[in-house]
Order: structure tokens, then C-alpha cells, then sequence
């Protein structure tokens, strides 16, 4: 869906290296930012800062897509899922998956469970984590192991 909306633009990514990789995987041109990416940030970047660094990509940074693709993106989980239980537990990192599916299931209750493993890490500088506290129906920061 990022490919279509981007129509041909380079990307760049601060990732854990997931989002790089599946963007990479469907054939767009991306930097690579993380631990394990082309460069290595020492702290985080603000999407202001990164439109200033890399004018000529697209912020794919996890967090930072513009709400026009995640409506679009919140319509196609809408189509593919179809109906959910009314609790759902979900595996969350930067926000916007429980975002979209939010806007697509307004009644389901979403719980946003962080730090399950990298892609999950809770990060207090996510520009989401607000939004995520108002939307879910509960936040678990770490889980008890089960």
C-alpha cells in the first residue's frame, strides 16, 4: 500500500528494520536507519528533522505516516479481517496498527501490549503514544511472562 502512495519516491526508514525490510521486499527504494540499517541513529528524530535530513523521501519511519494512507490502510484491514471479537490483544510498537484498526472497528476493544520483543519496544519519544493511550482500551507496557 506504501508503494502505491509513494508512486515511485525513494523512502527512508527508522526501523528496528521490519518496516525497512518490507518495504524492501515490495520493491521500494529505501534507507535503512536502525540498528541493523544503512546508518545507526544515536537518539531519536523527530519527523520535522527527517524531512529536513532526507527532503526527497518519503518518511516511512513507523509512527510518522500521514492520516490519508493510514485511512487507507485502516480500510484495507477493515476488508481483509472482517469481524473481530469484541477484545482484541495486539502486539504493539509505534501505534499506528492499532490506530488504523481503531478507526476501521470503532467498538472493538483494542488492548496495546508493548515490549514483547523488538518490534514491540515501548519508546517514550513515539509521536503516537498519546493517541495510543486515548484509543486502546487499556495499555500493558511489559507483560508478565506466560
Amino acid at each position: 500500500m506504501i508503494k502505491d502512495y509513494i508512486d515511485g519516491q525513494r523512502a527512508v526508514c527508522f526501523s528496528c528494520g521490519n518496516a525497512a525490510a518490507a518495504l524492501q521486499a515490495v520493491g521500494v527504494e529505501t534507507l535503512h536507519i536502525g540498528e541493523k540499517g544503512d546508518l545507526k541513529p544515536n537518539r531519536w528524530f523527530t519527523q520535522t528533522e527527517i524531512k529536513k535530513m532526507f527532503p526527497q523521501h518519503f518518511d516511512a519511519t513507523s509512527g510518522h505516516l500521514p492520516i490519508e494512507l493510514m485511512n487507507q490502510i485502516s480500510a484495507a484491514y477493515k476488508k481483509h479481517l472482517g469481524e473481530l471479537p469484541p477484545v482484541v490483544y495486539l502486539p504493539t510498537g509505534s501505534g499506528e496498527t492499532l490506530v488504523c484498526l481503531k478507526m476501521a472497528y470503532p467498538n472493538t476493544r483494542f488492548v496495546a501490549v508493548y515490549n514483547l520483543d523488538d518490534s514491540t519496544r515501548y519508546d517514550e519519544e513515539c509521536p503516537l503514544n498519546d493517541l495510543v493511550k486515548a484509543l486502546a482500551y487499556e495499555v500493558i507496557i511489559n507483560p508478565a511472562p506466560l
